[in-house]
């Protein structure tokens, strides 16, 4: 893909408000992919970080293509917050996965956007890529500014006296959070270009290192969404 083929899609309240509804629901059923533990507020805000951004990310995408007239749906693969879901949406009738990372804003340009890693994990045996095969593809995207959580104490630990989150709780490093779409490839083309990305891999959106082992490949290498929805 060509750096001009990135789409920039401004992240609005109303997605992050989609973001936090889901987070507080389903926090308690989400797998713990990367990690983090639940013995201490810091990895408890991690977690519950990591799923507003996916599910604020995942808002802003379906308001883009709903925008645009793009065939999509996002109930099929929807299942009670209890459990997980099937799969996060179909896009012209391919059922994709999507895939959010947050980069600081001197990252979130084209240029640099192209040297970061299109992720997929492949640290445990339910991670994604050992079930790729119910994808017909993956779509990465790049939430410029890392969102966080301002409000939350122990209390927020325990499921019965946890305190409700409003919007306000939510901030972004960046004053106008933007998500970019970048790489959108088909399961073959997946499974052609990615090779194995060890634990600690540095790279424009991990520069501490990749927290988990995955498999991968540079964006620049890989059909973009805007050809992808031939837009």
């Amino acid at each position: 893909m060509h750096k001009d083929e990135i789409l920039c899609l401004a992240v609005l309240p109303e997605d992050v408000s989609e973001g936090r509804r889901y987070a507080q629901l389903s926090l308690d059923y989400t797998f713990d992919r990367m990690a983090y533990g639940g013995s201490d507020e810091k990895a408890f805000r991690k977690r519950l970080e990591k799923i507003i951004m996916g599910k604020t990310c995942e808002a802003t995408l379906v308001r883009f293509l709903r925008s645009h007239g793009i065939a999509h749906t996002t109930r099929d693969g929807q299942t009670p917050h209890t459990d997980p879901d099937r799969f996060d949406l179909r896009i012209l009738n391919q059922i994709v996965d999507l895939k959010t990372f947050s980069v600081p804003s001197s990252v979130a340009v084209p240029e640099r956007l192209m040297n970061c890693l299109a992720l997929v994990p492949d640290h445990r045996e339910r991670d994604q890529w050992s079930r790729r095969g119910k994808y017909a593809r993956f779509v990465f995207g790049f939430l410029d500014g890392r969102l966080s959580i301002q409000r939350l104490n122990e209390r927020a630990r325990t499921k019965e006296r946890r305190p409700a989150l409003s919007d306000e709780d939510i901030t972004f490093q960046s004053n106008s959070p933007k998500l970019f779409l970048t790489a959108a490839p088909a399961l073959a083309e997946s499974e052609s270009k990615f090779h194995k990305i060890r634990r600690g891999t540095r790279c424009p959106q991990y520069p501490g290192g990749t927290r988990i082992d995955n498999m991968g490949c540079r964006v620049a290498e890989l059909t973009s969404f805007r050809g992808f929805i031939n837009l």
